[in-house]
């Protein structure tokens, strides 16, 4: 049977809190609550929950929650006129909804329907999804292993004449192969000048010697995904390209150094920065140090300027400063680390000193 904590987590906290009744459809948080992804919504309060969901996802759901506890119910069309039948049959008075994720047309259908008080849930299930749970954090270690052992396999591929996107559908062949369940976002290999292109789209320039190639890439295993860049020189580099590599690596180094719970998102960012701007390449480090990393790619928490997110136990967050010199090249180096009890883990484990292939 499937495990449910982190259902019953966030029904803790809704009893912690006094919130009578939650109604919850954005994917993501669903899929978080119940390990299981399908069209549905649910209604949960600090001691039941419903699901439902439709004909094309039933027979699975009713395998999944067997023996959870859980009501599991069939909807026919729209799900408001069910979840509108429950809370009248159970007499609830007040319903707690994602403000932060409901569009506003959903809202008003959902206001217009239900006969009772609508509150916001306020981001308390995104706010938990920042905690890990140890399975979460080892479907993390996994999505990033299958990457690294990806990349290992690319490497020997990586020749002048080959384009960006030959190595990306090679490499997504090989992401699939070794057990990937999908992409943690579209994959980024870029090479020559285009690196200096943050989150570039890659295209058809065929790399040649001399050449950065920056790859940023992720995979999703258990929903879970991971994320990481590594930038490679192709043949040879020059000295600039070594110095800006090292500049990089120095200011991540420094990034994971200052990381810890109780630490505050501009401040992890600022150590970091202060070892690029510290160079003849202050202004080219663009873009925040990191972000959580979790069911989405960019999973609300910060490390950058002018963030005050302060992190605790259970984080996983990434450390990825770069260093772009428009129309010339750019580095980054990203690893995700993790906020254990024991102290900061890294997860990442592939190689990070600069590579001439």
């Amino acid at each position: 049977m499937a495990s449910f904590e982190k259902l019953n987590n966030f029904q803790q906290h809704l009893k912690q809190d006094g919130i009578e009744a939650a109604i919850v459809t954005s994917s993501t948080n669903l899929f978080y609550l119940t390990d299981f992804f399908a069209s549905a919504a649910m209604l949960v309060t600090p001691s039941e929950s419903w699901y439902f969901t439709d004909f094309r996802t039933i027979e699975d759901a009713e395998r999944h929650f067997a023996g959870s506890g859980i009501h599991l119910e069939m909807s026919k069309g729209s799900f408001i006129p069910y979840l509108k039948d429950l809370v009248v049959r159970r007499g609830i008075r007040s319903v707690a909804m994602e403000n932060r994720t409901l569009t506003v047309d959903a809202f008003a259908r959902w206001k217009a329907a239900l006969p009772v008080e609508i509150t916001g849930l306020d981001g308390r299930i995104e706010a938990l999804r920042q905690v890990k749970f140890p399975q979460e954090v080892a479907c993390t270690i996994r999505a990033q292993r299958i990457v690294e052992k990806s990349l290992h396999e690319l490497l020997p591929l990586i020749r002048p004449g080959v384009t960006e996107q030959d190595l990306v559908a090679e490499l997504i062949y090989r992401f699939y192969k070794n057990g990937a369940e999908g992409l943690a976002f579209p994959v980024i290999i870029l090479s020559g000048p285009n690196t200096s292109l943050p989150h570039g789209f890659p295209g058809s320039r065929a790399i040649e010697n001399g050449d950065f190639i920056t790859m940023d890439i992720g995979v999703k295993v258990g929903g879970y995904c991971s994320d990481m860049t590594r930038t490679f020189a192709l043949g040879h580099a020059s000295e600039e390209m070594k110095k800006v590599y090292a500049t990089v690596l120095k200011a991540q180094l420094a990034g994971i150094a200052a990381i810890a719970p109780g630490k505050v998102g501009h401040d992890v960012d600022a150590a970091a920065r202060a070892v690029i701007d510290a160079t003849e390449f202050a202004g080219t480090f663009g873009h925040g140090l990191g972000h959580s990393v979790g069911l989405v790619c960019h999973d609300g928490m910060q490390a950058g300027q002018g963030s005050n997110d302060v992190f605790q136990t259970g984080n996983i967050i990434t450390m990825e400063p770069g260093i772009y010199l428009k129309g010339k090249f750019g580095v980054r180096i990203e690893d995700m680390v993790f906020l254990s009890e024991e102290g900061t883990q890294n997860l990442t484990d592939f190689p990070k000193e600069l590579m001439i292939l």
